[in-house]
């Protein structure tokens, strides 16, 4: 059954999935994931990135294949048209939990960040409640500021990708060898632990009816995730080539210590610089990840956003004053990656299994 397509006032164009599916992707994750790579693939790490990112291409492309099969239909729809009501109901509300969960680690993580890095005694209520008022601001705008906020915040953010510059004129390239150091096992472990880094495809799947010109999504979103996956591979082979062994397990952000040795004749401390400009990497993930939820809450049980977003906000404040603990932060962070990992990147090939076989069903029952 075809849908009909939202309001051309709030319709983007392909070009800009671009801007978002990368910008989904880099955040948090990109923080530590150096360390957490090089722990199960050791400095063979960036083989690992090159698996997961080829992976990933596949995963995209699967998830063009199914939503072409629907004309203006998002992931809670399409699942009600193959599962039925009640089991898509399911799904969804499995499928919102798990982005709370990831959008509740993105902030804790950050929060943690600013507090290390630059105010140590900083209460955790001040951070986290002007982080949800400007997420919740920005969702009130609906999806086009979603859009907007991720198309200026790269504009904004991509410059500090050269600020390490420093630490590349000091690595150390026998860091790298020997090659053969961990077997092909290690290297997917490795591969697999990029999985919380690399979260955000999920968001193609609402975002698809908001595009005017559908047939030229692929090039954008590709291109959007090869970046990331480029941006993930720089960062953990400068980390690689500059921290010893040692170190880089010693150094849980990996990529905001590297900023502590760049220095400037009128900015001694730069690190303070990148962790505030970071703010801008991960509020585009809180803002579109919000819009994530509130979209499936309203498909699912038809409450209004507004209303489902006012909620979130309060309940995500509370949990964030809550968890205070790295070990507990730790805890859901791991859990975002083991949930997002079945969700994001094997899901897609059930639903598209599944949506082969409703096509075909539905084409014999037509015939008979």
């Amino acid at each position: 059954m075809a849908k009909p397509a939202p309001k051309p006032s709030i319709q983007i164009q392909a070009f800009y999935l671009f801007f978002i599916v990368h910008t989904m992707q880099v955040g948090a994750g990109l923080m530590g994931v150096p360390r957490i790579i090089f722990l199960e693939a050791k400095q063979n790490a960036w083989i690992s990135i090159l698996i997961s990112g080829l992976f990933i291409h596949i995963v995209i492309w699967v998830m063009i294949v199914t939503l072409r099969q629907f004309e203006n239909m998002d992931l809670i729809d399409i699942q009600k048209e193959v599962f039925g009501v009640w089991i898509s109901r399911l799904l969804g509300t499995i499928y919102v939990v798990y982005l709370t969960i990831v959008l509740l680690s993105i902030l804790k993580n950050y929060i943690e960040v600013v507090q290390v890095f630059i105010f140590p005694d900083l209460p955790v209520y001040i951070p986290s409640l002007l982080l949800i008022i400007l997420v919740v601001y920005a969702n009130l705008g609906g999806f086009r500021v979603v859009a907007g906020v991720s198309f200026v915040f790269f504009i904004g953010t991509f410059w500090l990708t050269f600020m390490l510059f420093k630490p590349i004129t000091l690595m150390d390239w026998n860091h790298f060898t020997p090659i053969d150091s961990v077997g092909a096992l290690e290297i997917l472990k490795g591969a697999y632990k990029t999985t919380y880094s690399l979260l955000g495809l999920e968001i193609l799947y609402f975002a698809y009816p908001y595009i005017r010109n559908k047939k030229d999504i692929a090039l954008p979103v590709h291109g959007g995730v090869f970046l990331a996956v480029l941006l993930t591979l720089y960062v953990t082979v400068v980390s690689i080539g500059y921290f010893s062994p040692t170190q880089l397990e010693q150094t849980v952000w990996a990529s905001l210590a590297m900023f502590k040795i760049v220095q400037f004749s009128i900015i001694e401390r730069f690190d303070f610089i990148g962790v505030s400009m970071w703010m801008m990497v991960i509020l585009p993930n809180l803002i579109a990840f919000t819009w994530l939820i509130i979209t499936a809450i309203k498909k699912m049980y038809h409450i209004p956003k507004k209303s489902s977003l006012y909620v979130l906000g309060i309940v995500l404040f509370i949990l964030s004053i809550s968890i205070k603990y790295r070990m507990n932060i730790d805890i859901i962070t791991d859990l975002a990656a083991r949930v997002g990992f079945w969700l994001v990147f094997v899901y897609p090939f059930i639903l598209y299994g599944a949506v082969l076989v409703h096509k075909r069903w539905q084409k014999r029952r037509q015939l008979s």
